[in-house]
């Protein structure tokens, strides 16, 4: 993938309840695959991929229902693997965490030949997948 497959999407800003606690699970998240903190403020946190893209999260302002299916709103977020192994490794470190996991990781033949992901939830329900394909 080269950078200007890229140019159409820059960021994306998640708000957040507890900006600590999650701040922590992102960190340590987006170390696993990669990503590098590119901001550390109060109340402000990023991380970038090394083309650009960039996934921030603020301190939320107001309360929002917990993560319901299709329900509008943001229904989940998908980060890259660059390998299968990784998708492993990160299943095995969120489970070490107790992190809630929605499905374990698998083949998802009917996304894409050799799919392959786990879904789980950040501090605030949010579903998370990384996949690799």
């Amino acid at each position: 993938m080269n950078r200007k497959s890229l140019d159409l999407a820059g960021h994306l800003t998640l708000a957040v309840s507890n900006f600590e606690k999650s701040k922590k699970f992102y960190d340590s998240l987006f170390k696993q695959i990669g990503f590098k903190q590119i901001r550390d403020g109060e109340g402000s946190a990023a991380w970038a991929t090394r083309e650009g893209f960039g996934i921030w999260i603020k301190h939320a302002k107001h309360t929002k229902p917990r993560y319901k299916y299709f329900a509008p709103g943001l229904q989940h977020l998908c980060v890259k693997a660059k390998t299968k192994k990784k998708v492993d490794v990160v299943y095995e470190f969120m489970s070490a965490r107790k992190t809630f996991v929605f499905d374990k990781p698998k083949f998802y033949s009917e996304y894409a030949p050799n799919y392959y992901a786990v879904f789980f939830a950040d501090p605030d329900g949010i579903k998370i997948e990384v996949a690799y394909y």
